[in-house]
């Protein structure tokens, strides 16, 4: 076999002498302190190889897209998927063709991003570049962390070529470093929504939605969570629904107009709360008035209490005569509209009548 050699047979000699004469070299650490627990090595990652002996043969290689390095006299060998002591192992072959026992060292000079998708209940799913040896709360932290309803008990972990696998993230957000999975790139994180331990609420609140249960929480809880009522609300008409479709007793206006208590009821997961508009309670007084208005009727009366027309009463210039009337359904029959006189217990103002 040709030995390598430099400008003559004497100088190889004299290489060959002086490298048996030498003392041993030190020991050679295949990688540094970072793949001490196995960093496999991959595209972008910059490497520096030395041959103990022979600086000038030092070389610094970029790990190419199709995951291969040129490196002269050895050639072109693959690295990315290898650890790297494999390819250390790899390249003192290669060198051994033309140095006798070779005594190399690789060195990552620079460590690539590896890229980890974050889909579903985060506060922004995407696509993040990651430090080499992250792990699942690296990839959450980048993406902003988890929504309110995610369920961090039953998230998959997608890697290419194998079966998805259920990841506990509560588990890990409590401290537990072996459900902290590390990452190697290219895993896709999918944390679905708790559709188990939610309750949703609908209708006339601030904001409708579904939320999580978070201990014990009751009917003001629920409407805390989703700002509140709305002018429209009608807390007679609100009521639950299990997800059974059962309907538990339940009166909205009794817990708000008399803080019963007893109304503020335990909520369930998968409960909904609606709270239906007061449309079907309002009559609306249009035409010859000082302020057109929707009202609402209290227990059946419709009454307007508006004496004066600068306060939304009728005009001087109205007429009593019976007028056309809108009623709840969208059906239309006449009205009277005439004066209220002041009573007991009562403000003088204007009666709207029905009539049939």
């Amino acid at each position: 076999m040709m030995m390598w050699h430099r400008g003559s047979v004497l100088s190889g000699f004299l290489t060959l002498v002086l490298l048996l004469a030498l003392p041993a070299p030190p020991a050679v650490n295949a990688a540094p302190q970072r793949a001490a627990g196995g960093y496999v090595l991959g595209p972008e990652d910059v490497l520096v190889i030395t041959v103990w002996g022979f600086p000038e043969l030092t070389t610094e290689a970029a790990v190419r897209p199709d995951g291969k390095i040129a490196v002269p006299l050895a050639g072109t060998l693959q690295a990315a998927g290898l650890p790297v002591e494999r390819l250390t192992q790899d390249l003192a072959r290669a060198y051994a063709e033309t140095i006798l026992d070779p005594q190399v060292t690789v060195v990552v000079k620079e460590f690539r991003k590896i890229q980890v998708l974050v889909m579903g209940q985060v506060a922004r799913p995407g696509t993040y570049p990651l430090a080499p040896g992250a792990r699942l709360l690296d990839a959450l932290s980048a993406a902003g962390g988890v929504t309110d309803i995610a369920d961090v008990q039953q998230a998959r972990l997608l890697e290419q070529g194998t079966s998805p696998r259920v990841v506990n993230l509560q588990r890990a957000l409590e401290g537990d470093p072996e459900a902290n999975l590390p990452l190697l790139g290219g895993e896709t994180l999918v944390v679905s929504e708790d559709l188990a331990n939610v309750v949703s609420v609908g209708g006339e609140v601030a904001r409708p939605g579904r939320y999580r249960l978070k201990g014990e929480v009751r009917v003001l809880d629920a409407l805390i969570l989703a700002g509140g009522l709305t002018d429209r609300a009608s807390v007679s008409q609100a009521l639950i629904t299990r997800a059974s479709g059962e309907r538990p007793a339940f009166d909205l206006g009794r817990l708000m107009l008399y803080q019963d208590m007893n109304q503020n009821i335990i909520l369930q997961p998968g409960d909904t709360l609606f709270i239906p508009d007061d449309s079907a309670s309002r009559f609306y007084v249009v035409g010859d008035v000082g302020r057109p208005a929707g009202l609402l009727v209290d227990n059946g009366t419709s009454r307007c209490s508006r004496p004066s027309p600068s306060r939304g009463g009728p005009r001087s210039t109205a007429s009593a005569r019976r007028r056309p009337c809108r009623l709840s359904g969208g059906t239309t029959g006449p009205a009277r509209i005439s004066p209220r006189a002041p009573g007991p217990g009562r403000s003088s103002g204007w009666a709207i009548a029905g009539s049939s």
